[in-house]
């Protein structure tokens, strides 16, 4: 597998895996998005980004889209995902906050059906806040549909709502 493409929609768009990457690109790509997610969610929500993931969970991809900058590259958005048989669940899409309402999202959910697609998953879910109302609304262009919905799921107060994308669908 190729370890990055350039996007169909963004040509200075590179969406790559940290799996492609070398021990110590890969542990420098974690730390940027460790920082991201630091600054993005709250201290319970906000995921670990150590080396384990690059190293011991083969079941779990860490992408990580970049912008051409001159002679650097700026991460501006990554995803998590793990994938069991035919279900894989996302765990986190994140868009830098200077990169959003830009279709970086809708890039990077369009890349990673196209992968799981012919992978042969049959199904994404996930789980988003109920007052995340940007995230929502993207997944919602992308094909999700909402399931589910339970109270309290994040905290009290917060609802959590469970999404489901059917891959197999208009394939």
């Amino acid at each position: 597998m190729a370890p990055q493409r350039e996007t169909g929609g963004m040509s200075d768009l590179t969406i790559s895996d940290i799996h492609s990457l070398k021990r110590d690109g890969a542990l420098d790509i974690l730390a940027k998005i460790s920082r991201v997610e630091k600054k993005t969610f709250p201290t319970n929500e906000a995921f670990p980004f150590g080396e384990e993931l690059w190293r011991k969970k083969p079941n779990t991809r860490v992408l990580y889209a970049t912008r051409a900058k001159g002679s650097q590259s700026d991460l501006i958005a990554y995803a998590v995902y793990v994938r069991q048989k035919g279900v894989a669940l996302l765990h986190k899409v994140c868009v830098t906050e200077a990169n959003r309402r830009q279709g970086v999202g809708q890039e990077v959910l369009s890349y990673i059906q196209q992968r799981l697609r012919k992978e042969g998953c049959q199904y994404i879910q996930l789980w988003v806040d109920e007052a995340r109302e940007p995230a929502r609304a993207l997944y919602l262009r992308s094909g999700f549909e909402e399931r589910e919905v339970i109270p309290d799921y994040y905290a009290p107060g917060r609802t959590g709502i469970k999404m489901v994308l059917d891959l197999e669908r208009g394939a």
